[in-house]
């Protein structure tokens, strides 16, 4: 497969399990980046969509899972076509929550690309927290996560 901004492949895997809140949906990258390329994309964003599950699985309702993919597929294509900004690495989707991780180098450049990619969207409810984050422990905790 071809390359896909610092990721070797597009690969991903996709992980599902069950806890006391509902399903947990795992799906993140299959490969690692380089160590160099570990080595500048330092930060790691953590952008989290709360919305009230359609019934005890935790999952979104089919309008509300239609809008995140929306947002999804944009997101995620303009960050992987521009390495420069960031490159989304996990999706996580339990308990009334999804979470996208990425990793950037530089976190005021990905707020702005973030949001000139998102520009003809209607508002999201999003809410972002960066983090300084050199050895990739949020990636590697998904990992643990899914392997649980």
């Amino acid at each position: 497969m071809s390359s896909s901004g610092i990721f070797p492949t597009d690969e991903w895997t996709i992980a599902e399990g069950e806890t006391e809140a509902g399903l947990l949906l795992v799906r993140y990258r299959a490969g690692d980046p380089s160590p160099a390329d570990q080595a500048v994309f330092q930060y790691l964003i953590i952008i989290t969509w709360s919305y009230e599950p359609r019934d005890a699985s935790g999952l979104p309702d089919s309008e509300t899972l239609d809008q995140m993919e929306a947002f999804e597929n944009c997101v995620l294509d303009k960050s992987d076509d521009d390495r420069v900004w960031g490159s989304g690495v996990a999706v996580i989707t339990h308990a009334g929550t999804r979470e996208w991780r990425f990793y950037t180098p530089d976190v005021e450049v990905f707020q702005g690309e973030f949001s000139a990619a998102l520009s003809g969207f209607e508002p999201f409810p999003l809410q972002f927290q960066a983090f300084e984050d050199p050895e990739w422990t949020g990636f590697a905790e998904i990992r643990g996560m899914a392997r649980g």
